[in-house]
């Protein structure tokens, strides 16, 4: 599937005969292709600019390589820098008074903050982004509002996000970015999939229901499989299996789930997601012995509590249930109590952080 948006930046960029307006087209270009996981052909450019200005920098240029370079290395492993270079496009923007650009910074900022459960800096980035740009600036209104969008469901509040994800939606189409549609559905779907997780591990929910959840976050998981596959996206490759190994030991699966988690969870490692290292352990372990491989449940079950300190709440809460669940099936009946009391306490705390950050979306939104 041909993308729209990068046609026309290729028809904009084989017609500009300004050089300045050309090497920010090329940096935009490189962005939209570190989405897409063509991560190379867009370091390419960069380098390219890089050189060309060396020695005479010019800010709007330099702004856009910032930008461009920070989703490459979000895209790349999710690294913590990519958050530096975005405020390093945003503070560039900002002082040469380059109002797209700088609403753009400020949604991208808005989406790694969120990442990295920084939410008072997300929440007034969102707000920057959602009040100063421009009604059909498409790329960052798409942004901001699937920022809202996936805040407001991580905050247990779907009800709120669905009007965002349809905004964001309607944005994405708009702009005929097709990587953003594949940002949007899989952003939602593990956000459902996360939901379905502590359903399943902490019976918040009765057994059908549960199983409904996993179900419909597992369809719009491989949904979001096919599409960016349509589009020859391969942007963190190992994302969408290991979602869909988690929600397939939900569904009982573990042998299925078990093949996933061995051959992506080294490539998931370098993708950036170490954080939720301790749950994938626990996971693999919980199908490894039901799959009647006790040693090597046991090997694994060693690596996850080694693992669990580094966690964020509500991923430390599902790996201390699934913990606690492996140790009762082991017949260790007491350790198995200890973990559950802590999955409870951090799922207590992650639902009174919820509610923080729900109240926070609604008195910064109303006031944008």
């Amino acid at each position: 599937m041909a993308s729209r948006l990068l046609a026309r930046l290729d028809a904009a960029i084989a017609t500009t005969r300004q050089p300045i307006e050309l090497a920010c087209l090329r940096a935009e270009r490189a962005a939209f292709l570190a989405r897409q996981g063509r991560l190379d052909d867009a370091r390419r450019t960069l380098a390219d600019l890089h050189a060309r200005f060396a020695l005479r920098p010019h800010p709007a240029v330099s702004a856009w390589t910032a930008l461009a370079e920070g989703i490459c290395d979000y895209f790349e492993s999710m690294a913590p820098h990519a958050r530096d270079r975005l405020q390093r496009a945003h503070v560039l923007s900002r002082a040469a008074e380059l109002a797209p650009l700088r609403v753009l910074a400020a949604a991208w900022l808005a989406h790694l903050e969120l990442m990295a459960s920084d939410m008072t800096p997300m929440a007034a980035h969102l707000v920057e982004a959602l009040r100063d740009a421009a009604p059909d600036h498409h790329a960052a209104r798409w942004r901001a509002c699937l920022v809202a969008a996936s805040a407001y469901h991580y905050a247990g509040r779907a009800d709120r996000a669905r009007p965002w994800y349809d905004l964001a939606r309607q944005h994405a189409v708009a702009d005929g970015d097709e990587a953003a549609l594949s940002s949007l559905m899989f952003n939602r779907a593990t956000l459902q999939a996360s939901q379905a997780r502590i359903a399943a591990v902490f019976g918040c929910a009765d057994a059908a229901d549960a199983a409904a959840l996993a179900h419909e976050a597992l369809l719009g998981v491989e949904s979001t499989a096919s599409f960016e596959h349509g589009i020859g996206g391969a942007s963190l490759p190992s994302m969408v299996p290991v979602v869909r190994a988690q929600l397939l030991v939900d569904e009982g699966r573990c042998a299925e789930a078990l093949a996933l988690y061995e051959q992506w969870f080294e490539r998931a490692m370098a993708d950036g997601q170490a954080r939720l290292r301790a749950y994938f352990l626990a996971d693999i372990a919980w199908c490894r012995l039901q799959l009647g491989r006790e040693a090597a449940a046991r090997a694994d079950l060693a690596q996850s509590l080694q693992a669990v300190a580094g966690c964020e709440t509500d991923d430390r809460a599902v790996a201390a249930a699934r913990i606690a669940q492996v140790l009762a099936a082991l017949g260790d009946d007491a350790q198995a109590t200890v973990w559950r009391g802590r999955a409870e306490r951090d799922l207590a705390a992650h639902r009174a952080e919820q509610q923080r950050l729900a109240a926070l979306l609604d008195d910064a939104l109303a006031a944008s």
